[in-house]
């Protein structure tokens, strides 16, 4: 089992669908709308966040790119920000969920759901519907903090270990 898995070993999980707690949509910028010097962030299909001088949502949100990198490209997103007509903004209205953890979620098996959604595709693109129907565990907030608390610990002391060691193949 997963770490997940373990940690929800015991604990009364509901279980919804994605569309039935979120309000899932795409942007309506082209790359044409990027900016350098731009003030909000711009989110494309890539792991790279661009800028742009307009933005359309002012939300939490986890955006998700709708082709190319899927299951591998998460962005958990707070304030302003312009989002391209290719990607997908997943943002909650239940607050039954905590926003970091269904990031999480997403993060640790929205790419085995999307894979079997799509076996035999030649490139994977994905439509409204799938994200609609992504079955997500809702454990009581309290362990859904606990679960993200954990998590951001780990993300951090990976972020730092990961730059320790960017900074030691430098010296050497």
């Amino acid at each position: 089992p997963n770490y997940l898995e373990k940690l929800l070993d015991g604990v009364e999980v509901e279980w919804k669908s994605l569309g039935e707690v979120s309000e899932i949509g795409t942007g309506s910028s082209n790359r044409q709308d990027e900016d350098e010097r731009g003030k909000y962030p711009f989110y494309v299909r890539s792991k790279n966040v661009l800028k742009s001088n307009t933005f359309q949502f002012d939300e939490t949100a986890i955006v998700v790119p709708g082709e190319g990198g899927i299951g591998d490209i998460f962005h958990f997103v707070q304030g302003k920000y312009a989002l391209h007509q290719r990607a997908y903004r997943i943002h909650l209205l239940s607050n039954k969920v905590n926003a970091k953890f269904l990031y999480y979620i997403m993060s640790e098996s929205f790419k085995q759901y999307i894979l079997m959604k799509s076996v035999g595709a030649t490139s994977i693109s994905i439509r409204k519907p799938m994200l609609e129907k992504f079955p997500i565990p809702i454990p009581p907030l309290e362990i859904q903090a606990e679960i993200v608390r954990i998590l951001d610990a780990f993300t951090e002391l990976t972020a730092e270990l990961t730059a320790e060691l960017t900074a030691r193949k430098k010296q050497y």
